[in-house]
């Protein structure tokens, strides 16, 4: 019940500027019409490999080449159908080949927790990424509109499960939780500011959850922020604002250390555009 109460509390606080800033590392546009609509990510711990779902229905695994910490390369390992627990391709459950797979996150024991949007749910894969196995919906999922259902999914370090909406409900983003008993409960609400939705989400190894945003400012450019949070209600603050049209439509999140700094890797959902690289976008946290 206080856990509830503090996350209650923590929707109507206001939304701070920190003391702490993110400082630029580097932008790669990967230029390749293979890959389309990343829209969720996860760096391994060293900052050299990485995991992507699609929102095509596809698991991504790559490499980063480095030249010292900017990335200047991307070398593909192999992209391979997410499969559904009906066995098939998660493609085949909509028309066409869209399957809206938003949200990416690892659980300690190598599990991946990955979020679909259009039919809202979250599903869960093994380690070797094979059948997923459906999580019993919670009945609000269903309370979301079309194209702004779950959007990002994040692990706490201690192995607790969060999935999180693009858009609101009235009293505010739900803090979706999975429980020991499999089932989704909310831990309360995230406040709206500014009309940005909330599109990524992970945990850094101290507890702190980093929530990237974004908005369409008149319908013309993309604006993203990062938001940090901490779930026991004691911190809502703005590290980094971009200017508009500064990047294009950045939707995954990745927060590892290197050896000195706490890091955030961000990659681009172009929406299946030709014409549009996949950016991957790096951050630095200097305090």
């Amino acid at each position: 019940m206080l856990k509830r109460l503090v996350a209650v509390i923590l929707s109507m606080q206001p939304v701070l500027a920190s003391a702490e800033t993110l400082e630029a590392i580097g932008l790669y546009a990967w230029e390749t019409e293979s890959i389309q609509g990343i829209s969720g990510l996860e760096v391994t711990d060293d900052g050299a490999g990485f995991v992507a779902v699609s929102d095509r229905g596809w698991w991504i695994e790559g490499r980063f080449d480095r030249k010292g910490d900017a990335i200047v390369g991307v070398d593909l390992d192999g992209i391979r159908p997410i499969i559904g627990n009906d066995g098939l391709p998660v493609a085949a459950r909509r028309v066409g080949d869209w399957s809206d797979a938003e949200g990416l996150a690892f659980a300690p024991d190598g599990s991946a927790y990955v979020a679909f949007e259009r039919w809202a749910h979250v599903s869960r894969f093994g380690p070797e990424l094979g059948v997923g196995q459906w999580i019993k919906d919670h009945p609000t999922f269903y309370d979301h509109a079309e194209n702004w259902q779950l959007e990002a999914t994040a692990v706490a370090p201690d192995g607790t499960v969060y999935v999180f909406s693009e858009k609101p409900l009235l009293d505010g983003f739900p803090i979706y939780r999975l429980g020991a008993d499999k089932l989704w409960t909310i831990d309360g609400y995230l406040p709206e500011q500014d009309i940005f939705a909330i599109v990524g989400a992970d945990f850094a190894d101290d507890g702190a959850l980093y929530l990237l945003e974004r908005k369409l400012v008149v319908g013309l450019w993309w604006q993203n922020r990062i938001r940090r949070v901490r779930l026991d209600g004691s911190e809502d603050v703005i590290l980094w604002t971009g200017e508009r049209g500064e990047y294009e439509n950045l939707e995954g999140i990745s927060v590892w250390r290197d050896e000195a700094d706490l890091r955030l890797t961000l990659v681009s959902d172009n929406n299946g555009a030709n014409n549009t690289p996949t950016q991957f976008v790096e951050f630095r946290l200097v305090k």
